[in-house]
């Protein structure tokens, strides 16, 4: 959560969403007041991301009252050179630390360290960098390719980790202690072949809501390695509200 020292978190939700909820205000019209209705058909999470984005970035006030950034901003068409320019200007606004690096070269640990000082940890902040990362690459603002590598590898393995970590299960460690006593026994353990990896069994996520003293689970029936485009997005948008939930409750639930 934001506080007095460090004022709204940098934006934490994606460039791909953020994009979205500003399409949604040209489709449906800019109200001179904004909050979370004005984008009904997503998660209460996203939602306060949406809001909570708008704010760093200067968009809306901290009443939520429209500011004349996004005015022009929701004026100009999606994808357009226009659009692409405002939000640069932007970018090098709300996060001047940022810009007061050598972007074309800097090292990953030092954006992660700078963003940091506005305030966020954890995979908040991870979140955090991954936004201004995709920000950078879509306005044209020269980064160092260390930066779009890092990207690349942090989606593959938090791809990899999400899908690995829905089955709910602890791994252990393989009991080595009867098989050296076997060995000293002159008893040779048999070979076992592994068990095949079934990739097409249901990917799980499960919260705790302590509130009404029950979980929440979400699962599919799918191949999550098969997962492209809008269905991606829409499937790691639930994870991302549903992990966004648990951290909030772990907060709230601190000593």
């Amino acid at each position: 959560m934001a506080d007095s020292t460090h004022g709204p978190l940098p934006v934490y939700l994606s460039f791909s969403t953020f994009r979205s909820a500003v399409q949604n205000l040209r489709a449906h019209g800019l109200p001179t007041k904004l909050d979370r209705s004005a984008w009904g058909s997503r998660s209460g999470a996203e939602q306060g991301q949406i809001i909570s984005a708008l704010k760093f970035m200067g968009l809306i006030d901290p009443e939520g009252t429209t500011q004349e950034s996004l005015r022009r901003l929701t004026a100009v068409p999606e994808d357009s050179p226009e659009e692409k320019r405002l939000l640069a200007e932007l970018l090098r606004s709300r996060y001047q630390k940022v810009f007061e690096l050598d972007l074309a070269s800097a090292t990953p640990k030092q954006l992660t360290d700078v963003i940091g000082d506005y305030g966020v940890t954890g995979a908040t902040k991870d979140r955090s960098v991954r936004f201004f990362v995709r920000a950078a690459q879509y306005c044209g603002i020269p980064i160092s390719p260390r930066l779009t590598a890092r990207m690349k590898s942090r989606s593959a393995a938090s791809d990899t980790e999400e899908t690995t970590a829905s089955d709910n299960s602890t791994p252990t460690k393989p009991n080595t202690r009867g098989r050296r006593r076997r060995k000293a026994n002159g008893i040779q353990p048999q070979l076992v072949s592994p068990p095949s990896v079934d990739t097409t069994s249901s990917p799980m996520k499960t919260i705790q809501l302590p509130k009404v003293g029950g979980t929440l689970s979400v699962t599919g029936t799918f191949n999550p390695f098969n997962l492209v485009g809008e269905e991606r997005a829409l499937v790691y948008q639930i994870i991302d509200a549903m992990t966004e939930y648990e951290e909030r409750s772990s907060i709230s639930s601190a000593p």
